[in-house]
């Protein structure tokens, strides 16, 4: 089969590294995958690169004040691969954006005998939708909630996804977990080594929050390690990525920066070669969420990577996290807003190493059997299969 994905994201960034290993998995399995997404660098330019069975194409995009732009311009982009280039199935993901859905709807009724998935990944109606202004929420509900029926699969990363499909009005045979799993392997080194490696603190525990944007769960996680940090004093924080926050959160940011001293270490972002071994040189990995609609619907792609790692995830987790923490006993789990209880559990997953142990290998044995690209790639052949029929 050949496969065309139309994703918003830009490259090397969020939906784009679910499409990206999909395609990759589709490709180790005979088939040939086109993907649309928007360029990293600004430009006006389209780009091409082959690479195998994977055939990216890059649109134009610019930042501006901080916000990819061109949303539209790629809207047409989008509209003639998707009505006029080779393709078996067409596979939409982020559906109820226009850039996405406007090609989209213009495919399903100009191209007779189309075949259609449609993908959730985020919560867009009554989530991220709602950072825009009222007319944009309205076209973005419109597309949620008429666009499922129309495809002959959908496929979703949560079940709250799930629901909003089923919301739709699509039958349960029609709708599909396909869950985020890890975009990088094991580092082969020890946690010393790895320290060595990147050139972290060597003999005292620390642990590490991976990402590039946070939230208001940020001052949950620092009350959390100022909490561990009564239990284990040495104890350090490592922020590795971006950590694009607001000037109201640097300011929040003080005084936690002043108490805990040198044991707050900003490390920015680090080629994804290098991440592995940072991953490795921790003791813990720390994930904080929200108690909100879109993180309960979401599958963070650092979760699949945590999991590989081989060290244990802490998180005051929700949704799909929570509940894969809990199903698969994988991580350490403290209630959403319960501080003192995820710092608790940081302490625990420091200082127990039996239970650390019977965590590690869970989550091992998860990776192993469920979640990785093959496995789910498989799976969304046989989805495919089933929409041609």
């Amino acid at each position: 089969m050949h496969i065309l994905f139309l994703n918003h994201n830009v490259e090397n960034y969020g939906t784009y590294f679910r499409c990206y290993h999909l395609a990759k998995g589709l490709t180790r399995r005979g088939h040939t995958v086109t993907l649309l997404c928007a360029n990293r660098e600004d430009t006006l330019a389209t780009t091409k690169r082959v690479d195998g069975g994977l055939t990216t194409v890059l649109l134009p995009k610019y930042k501006l004040r901080g916000f990819h732009t061109l949303h539209t311009l790629r809207m047409l982009y989008n509209t003639a691969y998707a009505l006029f280039s080779r393709y078996d199935v067409l596979h939409t993901f982020a559906f109820p954006l226009h850039p996405m859905a406007v090609p989209t709807l213009a495919a399903r009724y100009l191209r007779p005998g189309l075949k259609l998935v449609l993908d959730h990944d985020d919560l867009w109606k009554g989530g991220f939708a709602n950072q825009h202004p009222g007319p944009y929420q309205r076209v973005v509900g419109w597309f949620n909630d008429n666009m499922p029926l129309m495809a002959q699969q959908c496929t979703a990363a949560s079940a709250m996804l799930m629901d909003s499909f089923r919301a739709a009005g699509v039958p349960d045979s029609r709708i599909h977990a396909i869950p985020n799993c890890p975009t990088m392997t094991r580092s082969p080194l020890t946690r010393d080594e790895a320290r060595a490696h990147v050139g972290l603190p060597s003999g005292v525990p620390l642990v590490l929050s991976m990402g590039h944007t946070y939230t208001e769960s940020l001052f949950l996680l620092l009350d959390a390690f100022e909490r561990a940090r009564v239990a284990v004093p040495d104890l350090k924080l490592a922020f590795l990525g971006k950590m694009h926050i607001p000037d109201e959160f640097e300011r929040r940011l003080q005084p936690y920066l002043e108490r805990a001293g040198n044991s707050i270490l900003r490390l920015g972002e680090k080629p994804p070669t290098d991440v592995p071994a940072y991953l490795a040189a921790s003791d813990a990995l720390l994930l904080p969420m929200d108690d909100d609609p879109i993180e309960k619907a979401r599958f963070p792609i650092r979760f699949g990577d945590y999991l590989a790692s081989g060290v244990p995830i802490v998180s005051n987790a929700v949704g799909e996290i929570e509940r894969y923490l809990r199903e698969y006993d994988c991580g350490y789990v403290a209630p959403v807003t319960d501080a003192a209880a995820f710092g608790d559990r940081i302490v625990e997953a420091l200082t127990d190493a039996t239970r650390r142990e019977a965590i590690q290998a869970n989550a091992a044995r998860l990776v192993r059997d469920e979640l990785n690209w093959d496995a789910v790639a498989a799976k969304l052949e046989r989805i495919y299969e089933a929409a041609r029929r």
